[in-house]
């Protein structure tokens, strides 16, 4: 169901550029990185027990369970707390939900705005486990997790949205709690799969690869590296090509889920756990250009759009700049007028309670989380070639120009 105050276009896509200038996963897979998996995967073992290592130290939790997902990992971290029922977010992706069921404990859906972000106090929290997610890249861990503690929940902390560096990671060395990763295709770290579980309590499984490991992931991983460095012909190319992908489609609606999803069980590949032990080792500096990036954009345009404010968000805790909009109906429009100049965006969440699968575990009304997904956009911010800060102003400038002539036309 779909609220009156809301167009039709809020469950359309952002449209992709025709004619990129940028992208909104960039691959990291240079051939530096390239080579670098390529021996890790000859000595999976040894990547193995060096990518564990390197998180143990990063993150000072004694022991690293890698997974197959990072949905996995997080389904073995509320298996951990023993808690039946997980409290989370409902703007928030489905995998996360999909990891609690996977727990066999029941998700308990809270409300969320971009100022106070969830409404954990909303809930009784004694005896429950509380996710956070750090959604539109507010910092959830300074926010709540002291009164969580308090008011006896436990905190497992999914950073699977945030870029996996050793920067980032060491962040939460006193936190004490579990903390998720996720090495997956399209995620910060830019890996080909795969997750992991830290953690300072006793925890088994773990200890193996999967034998052999589709190559397809570093096949897409190598490819988009080039395009991404390609002539703009060669860009617009595929871009025109992937359009005709079947199942590509122009609007959320043909993408909802009908049912919870599956969780993985088994553990990673060699190739997995290879691409993430070589990403890993220059990912700090990656982190560090995406925040510097995100802030060079935030400074530009504060008090210059009219249509939108960039949201106050920690620059390492999400993967794009979050604009927030003043009404529903403006995102398309300003994702347009952005795809024009080639510059990506995306919206990512739809409520879980408006989904069939998870609508049951509201513990509310979600007056704010309905307001607020319609007027969510995220730009590209991750390093990758000509996608500059000036690039990005000049880009949102145009968008809100263009949104506000086309509202006063109207008028």
């Amino acid at each position: 169901m779909i609220l009156d105050r809301t167009e039709p276009s809020d469950l359309w896509y952002a449209p992709p550029p025709r004619r990129p200038v940028g992208y909104l996963h960039p691959s990291r897979m240079t051939a530096g990185r390239l080579a670098a998996t390529m021996g890790a995967a000859a000595r999976a073992g040894h990547a193995r027990t060096d990518l564990a290592a390197r998180l143990r130290e990063h993150t000072g939790r004694k022991r690293c369970v890698l997974t197959a997902t990072g949905r996995a990992a997080l389904a073995l971290a509320v298996r951990q707390t023993g808690a039946d029922e997980v409290v989370l977010s409902t703007f928030n992706c489905s995998a996360v939900a999909d990891a609690v069921l996977a727990a066999g404990a029941r998700p308990v859906l809270v409300d969320a705005d971009p100022e106070r972000g969830p409404a954990f106090t909303s809930v009784d929290l004694t005896g429950r486990a509380v996710v956070l997610t750090n959604g539109l890249g507010l910092d959830e861990w300074s926010a709540h997790a002291a009164r969580i503690a308090e008011r006896g929940g436990q905190v497992v902390l999914d950073l699977a949205q945030a870029g996996v560096s050793p920067s980032v990671l060491r962040r939460f060395r006193e936190s004490g709690c579990p903390i998720v990763l996720s090495f997956g295709e399209g995620k910060p770290l830019g890996g080909l799969g795969g997750g992991a579980l830290l953690t300072s309590a006793p925890v088994t499984g773990g200890g193996g690869l999967r034998r052999g490991g589709e190559l397809a992931p570093l096949r897409r991983a190598v490819a988009s590296r080039l395009v991404a460095h390609a002539p703009g012909v060669v860009r617009a190319a595929v871009r025109r090509a992937e359009a005709r992908t079947p199942g590509w489609s122009h609007t959320k609606a043909d993408h909802l889920p009908a049912e919870a999803g599956e969780v993985r069980q088994d553990d990673p590949s060699r190739w997995e756990i290879a691409s993430a032990a070589a990403l890993l080792r220059t990912a700090s500096g990656v982190a560090d250009a995406a925040a510097a990036l995100h802030e060079r954009v935030r400074a530009a345009v504060a008090g210059e759009l009219t249509t939108c404010e960039p949201i106050a968000a920690d620059p390492d805790l999400g993967p794009g700049v979050e604009l927030l909009f003043r009404r529903p109906g403006q995102r398309f429009p300003f994702a347009r007028a952005l795809a024009e100049r080639g510059v990506p965006s995306t919206w990512n969440y739809y409520p879980l309670h408006r989904l069939a699968p998870y609508a049951r575990f509201a513990a509310g009304p979600m007056t704010a989380a309905d307001s607020l997904w319609p007027r969510v956009l995220t730009v590209a911010k991750q390093p990758q070639p000509r996608l500059t800060a000036r690039l990005l102003v000049e880009a949102m400038i145009a968008a809100d120009r263009s949104v506000r002539d086309q509202e006063a036309g109207r008028g």
